[in-house]
This record gives C-alpha cells, sequence and structure tokens, in this order.
C-alpha cells in the first residue's frame, strides 16, 4: 500500500483480494472508443457541449493515453498524464475540466461493469486551481460607474447589478419570462454558442440555474417599459440580441475609460456586476444558501469557494457567541 502511494494496488479488488486478469481477459474498448460512446449517450448534454468534450480530449489526452483499454489504465498512468499537462503549460482549470470529463466517462464504464475501479477518480485533487480575479463594486461605486454609461443601456446594466443575472440569461429573456402581476421573473434559458459559431436560446447551464427571482417595485416598472411582443427584452440599438464581445468593446471599455479619467480606480468587467450583487447581499447578512439558490450556482460548495472570504462578520458572530457563554 506504501509503494502504491497509500491506495489501493491496480490489481487489489476490495472484498476480493489480488485479482489478475484472466488470460484472454477482454479489457474493454480504448479510451478514445469508450470517450466518444459515452459522450454520444448524454441526452442532457447538447450539441455544442458534447463538441466542446470531444475538443478537449482530442487536444488534451495524448495518443499513449487514449488509445490504452479502459480496463488496463492505471492510477499511475493517470497521474502521468496530468504531470504531462501540468509540464504543458495548461491552466488548472484546463487540466481540472478535462480530468473531470474523461473521469465521469470513465465513472460511466464502471456503472456498465465495464471496469471495476475508476482510476481517474480524485487524482485531481491536489493540483490548486486560481479561481478569476473579482472586482467587487459597492451600491455607492456602481451608482457612480453607472453614470458613465449611455443611458440607452442604463436599465440593462442595473439589472445585471440588482438581479445577479448572468450576462447570458438576461440578455435572453422575454416578456414570457416575466409575471408583473406576481413580480416573478423565470430564469428558464441562456444563449450558448453552438457548434457552427451563431447562438441559440436553450436551457441554462444547470438545472440549479433554472430559477425564479422576486423583483422589486422598481424593476416591475423598467421591465414593463421594455415590453415589445415576441422580442427579446434587452435589445441592441438595432433591436437585435446584445452581443457580449460587442457590448463590451463599443460601451463597457469606453463607460471605463470616462471613469477612469475622473478619478474611477477600480476595473469592473460587466460580469463583477453579477459578483457585486451577491457581495452585496452576504455582506447584509443573507444566508449563503438562499444566496446560491438566487444566483443559480449548481452547489452552495460553489458560492462558498468565491465568496466565502467575505464573511468576516460570520466569524466575529461566533467569537461573539463563545464569550457569551465565557470561552
Amino acid at each position: 500500500v506504501d509503494a502504491a502511494g497509500q491506495h489501493y494496488p491496480e490489481n487489489w479488488v476490495p472484498g476480493f483480494g489480488f485479482v489478475a486478469p484472466a488470460a484472454g481477459e477482454v479489457q474493454g474498448p480504448s479510451l478514445a472508443e469508450w470517450f466518444v460512446r459515452s459522450i454520444a449517450s448524454r441526452s442532457g448534454a447538447n450539441p455544442r457541449t458534447r463538441d466542446d468534450y470531444e475538443r478537449d480530449f482530442s487536444r488534451n489526452v495524448p495518443s499513449w493515453l487514449a488509445e490504452m483499454s479502459i480496463g488496463s489504465i492505471t492510477r499511475e498512468d493517470v497521474g502521468r498524464w496530468l504531470i504531462e499537462l501540468q509540464g504543458k503549460g495548461l491552466s488548472a482549470k484546463s487540466i481540472h475540466n478535462t480530468h473531470s470529463t474523461v473521469s465521469s466517462v470513465m465513472k460511466d464504464a464502471q456503472a456498465d461493469d465495464l471496469i471495476r475501479r475508476n482510476p481517474f477518480h480524485g487524482q485531481s485533487k491536489s493540483i490548486p486551481v486560481r479561481h478569476e480575479d473579482m472586482c467587487f463594486l459597492t451600491p455607492g461605486e456602481y451608482d457612480q460607474f453607472r453614470e458613465f454609461i449611455v443611458e440607452y443601456y442604463r436599465p440593462f446594466v442595473d439589472f445585471l447589478f440588482t438581479t445577479g443575472l448572468r450576462f447570458g440569461e438576461a440578455t435572453a429573456l422575454m416578456p414570457h419570462h416575466v409575471d408583473l402581476t406576481e413580480k416573478r421573473l423565470h430564469v428558464t434559458t441562456a444563449w450558448k454558442r453552438q457548434p457552427d459559431g451563431t447562438y441559440l436560446s436553450q436551457e441554462p447551464k444547470s438545472l440549479r440555474a433554472r430559477r425564479t427571482l422576486t423583483l422589486t417595485d422598481r424593476q416591475v416598472e423598467v421591465l414593463k417599459g421594455l415590453f415589445e411582443p415576441r422580442e427579446l427584452i434587452f435589445r441592441n440599438h438595432r433591436g437585435d440580441r446584445i452581443q457580449q464581445s460587442t457590448f463590451h468593446g463599443d460601451t463597457w471599455t469606453p463607460a471605463l475609460k470616462r471613469a477612469r479619467e475622473v478619478g474611477f480606480t477600480k476595473r469592473p468587467r460587466p460580469h463583477d456586476l453579477r459578483h457585486s450583487h451577491a457581495a452585496y447581499l452576504l455582506s447584509t447578512g443573507r444566508p449563503m444558501l438562499a444566496v446560491s439558490r438566487r444566483l443559480g450556482h449548481a452547489s452552495i460548495t460553489t458560492t462558498n469557494d468565491r465568496y466565502g472570504h467575505l464573511l468576516p462578520h460570520v466569524d466575529q458572530d461566533m467569537v461573539a457567541a463563545m464569550n457569551d457563554i465565557g470561552y
């Protein structure tokens, strides 16, 4: 066990002991063959997602590993592969994403009794991921910055800041997603890039991303003024979808430049409006689980990893509680 790095040796099966493959035993399809089969059977993934998986596999899984049968791959092989990826200069996030996809494919093989254990399971945990730098704007700082946004787009950026919606979610909203009477917003769709480079309005990135938000009276009034039957709520000057790259270059960057010329020191991106929304809610004591649901995170772990450091008052409250009981 020591020689195997505190893991069961590859030919050890819990409950059975050392098990050697019988003579002529089939080791299953190659990793590349099984990957294609497994990904093709994922009914919940759209064509673009499947293409992305296959692209990452072809780029990041070398032939020596891709051509191995799934039953013969060892944890040592996986470790060697991860070291190779780090040596290529691939970002930790890209390594984790590729490893996670391949591991999930091998989990499918395990479920189908093609392999006894998944040698990829947990192997990338030791590779630290550096999260994106986030720029948080307080409500006062946001008010200061929004003055430099052209008036036409102020309702849009206000909506991003006050709802925490992703750019692709907000720009896909249509009147039937909003119940003005009940003051409810139903997030059920987002723009997804297709294999041919076009964009299609589809379900959000995860089941948790489908959510319902309660709107303020002001938000209701703003949305009511933007409604056009069978049209997107937020549109560019031509009445079409607001494209993130165009919005950033033509609207956001010029506004930031003008703001910095008069002393505004921060450099937020449009996505930082979502981060700022989360930060404000957490700083005012809103429960992290509620904020996680509002943001549409797949797991509260995601919310904690990104924003947990913004909660110093939680630690202070714990200290106060210990003081109250004499400890």
